[in-house]
């Protein structure tokens, strides 16, 4: 005679799935608020100018001409870095930074939306007037 009373078992809750759809629907959803805030900043003594790579190494940022320095590095909006095969005959935007024997070692390609332009000085300009 055994006269152990067995309970009801009830079926654990299924709440697995919801979880997951949770934190998937979660995790997209920021990742993209996360990206939307993204915002580069620029080293002090950076500068910023419209650039005219020509044939390796002179590239002319505000008419003014300048070299590219050994080891340079190019990085582009979503922070690749560019090749510098890619470079010869490229216009874009950019943000600077020269070395003390006056070549530049890094470059960002910048977009005009960008909001941390406000804070980076504009290089010096050999434009004359009417010219691009």
């Amino acid at each position: 005679m055994n006269r152990v009373s067995r309970t009801p078992q009830r079926k654990p809750a299924r709440l697995g799935p919801v979880l997951v759809r949770l934190v998937c629907v979660l995790a997209f959803g920021l990742s993209g608020l996360a990206q939307a805030q993204q915002q580069r900043l620029y080293p002090a003594g950076s500068l910023q100018g419209w650039a005219t790579f020509g044939a390796w190494p002179e590239v002319t940022i505000n008419c003014t001409p300048y070299r590219l320095g050994p080891g340079i590095r190019v990085l582009d909006p979503e922070q690749h870095v560019l090749l510098t095969g890619k470079l010869p005959g490229l216009q874009a935007r950019v943000v600077f930074q020269r070395d003390a024997m006056g070549q530049i070692f890094r470059i960002w390609l910048v977009g005009a939306q960008d909001g941390a332009l406000a804070t980076v000085p504009v290089a010096p300009s050999n434009c004359l007037f009417g010219s691009s």
